[in-house]
């Protein structure tokens, strides 16, 4: 999960265009996470693997706060 992320924040990064405060920056990347996983989501995958897999991503994603900003703006 932590190279998938790291691979998703500079697609992220291209996004946003102001710094923004570490709770707000969060929620942006979660709401982009979610994004990411819909448009990518195979139709003929099981949707509760998804749903699993979008759950594990967002806990990740909170759980590591700190490091998730740090590297959205360094």
């Amino acid at each position: 999960m932590e190279d998938f992320i790291q691979d998703l924040i500079p697609i992220f990064k291209k996004h946003i265009r102001v710094r923004q405060i570490k709770s707000k920056c969060i929620d942006n990347f979660c709401k982009f996470y979610i994004i990411f996983m819909e448009q990518n989501k195979n139709p003929k995958e099981n949707k509760d693997k998804y749903l699993q897999l979008q759950k594990l991503g967002l806990h990740y994603i909170r759980s590591n706060q700190d490091l998730i900003y740090s590297l959205i703006n360094k």
